[in-house]
């Protein structure tokens, strides 16, 4: 059978004001042919507006709720090209997205499988592993740790790495554990990350599958950038590097981390808490999703979209409002009490969010400083 090959085309989108529903960013052109050796060829364009909701999933499913890793993609556009797994369907992307597939029954039980390439993140293989795990809920591991639990594998000529993590305990009553099989790969200074999540048994079924995904993949030359294609910095209009803020003398700066833009503590040992400040493109995974992250990080389960809403507090800004909530539960990390005061942001391209996390006692004296400093934010 002949083996036909698409190319991605882009179609930039704005985010609505506030809002948290955004238009679809990139559009997927198919070729003609047997899905089975659909061959597609895809070039990574702007970053704009979208989520995992995009793609058709709704907001308090596993994969949405996962988001993405903060950052942005620059420099030229890494494009790759695969065989489609039968009985996956492509889905439109999101942003980061170099591909995106639905895996399942399209009215039940389903999987959501992302490819995501990175600029940057090279060598931050401990980092990803632990990310997807506090998405299952899971605690943190050491290096050695992750190199037990890695199968190596070939991925596109060079070597990659997969791991196999699935939840201690189903997300609530009557619910299947979530799975999440992930594969990384450096490729020069880009970090391809493979990732498939969805219900227990499902994902199991399909490892094979995805499996083939990955031998399948072939990556191609960067396609040099051009100035109409140019990726957008941190803030709209705002250049490389944090906006202007006010930040409280009494907090402490510290080493930011690969996902963040800044990060700052406050309390000595039992009583510090932490002030984090990440952003993402687009709506970095909407707010229901973020919320029901920050809500496993404080031991709580997941919250349904109605219930989030009625718990959301309004946060009058200059020029707009950040959305707010309030958290109160135990620390997954430490066992110990914590609470947390989370805020969203939504810009006209991206997203910021702020969380001020830690000794209940020092959040509570702590929360009219952390939210002046959200009011002193100039993008």
């Amino acid at each position: 059978m002949r083996v036909t090959k698409g190319d991605m085309q882009s179609r930039n989108s704005g985010w609505p004001g506030a809002g948290l529903v955004s238009g679809l960013a990139l559009l997927l052109v198919l070729s003609a042919g047997c899905r089975r050796e659909e061959v597609q060829v895809y070039r990574v364009e702007k970053e704009t507006s979208g989520s995992p909701t995009a793609a058709g999933m709704p907001p308090h499913h596993p994969s949405a709720m996962a988001g993405h890793p903060h950052g942005d993609l620059g420099g030229p556009k890494p494009r790759l090209k695969y065989v489609v797994p039968e009985g996956w369907t492509e889905q439109p992307l999101s942003p980061m997205r170099a591909a995106s597939f639905r895996v399942g029954d399209p009215a039940g039980p389903h999987a959501d499988v992302g490819v995501i390439p990175l600029r940057g993140l090279t060598g931050r293989d401990l980092e990803m592993w632990n990310l997807w795990r506090q998405q299952l809920g899971l605690p943190e591991g050491g290096a050695e740790e992750m190199s037990r639990a890695a199968t190596p594998l070939p991925i596109g000529g060079m070597q990659g790495k997969l791991f196999d993590l699935v939840m201690e305990e189903p997300p609530h009553d009557g619910a299947e554990r979530v799975r999440i099989l992930a594969a990384m790969v450096d490729v020069k200074d880009v970090g391809w990350f493979f990732k498939m999540t969805g219900p227990d048994s499902l994902v199991a079924a399909q490892k094979d599958a995805f499996l083939a995904l990955l031998r399948s993949v072939e990556f191609l030359p960067d396609e040099e950038q051009t100035s109409g294609s140019a990726l957008s910095g941190p803030a709209s209009g705002s250049g490389d590097g944090p906006p202007q803020w006010t930040v409280p003398s009494h907090w402490r700066p510290v080493p930011a981390g690969q996902f963040l833009v800044a990060k700052f503590v406050v309390g000595e040992a039992e009583h510090q808490a932490d002030i984090n400040v990440s952003q993402s493109a687009g709506d970095g995974g909407g707010w229901v999703g973020n919320v029901n992250r920050w809500r496993r990080q404080v031991g709580l389960e997941e919250a349904t979209p109605d219930q989030i809403r009625q718990n959301t507090l309004s946060l009058p800004l200059e020029g707009g409002q950040g959305m707010q909530i309030e958290l109160s539960g135990t620390d997954v990390r430490t066992g110990a009490p914590a609470r947390l005061v989370g805020v969203m942001v939504p810009r006209p391209d991206r997203a910021w969010f702020y969380k001020l996390m830690g000794s209940p006692v020092t959040v509570e004296r702590e929360k009219a400083a952390f939210l002046e400093f959200v009011r002193s934010v100039r993008y």
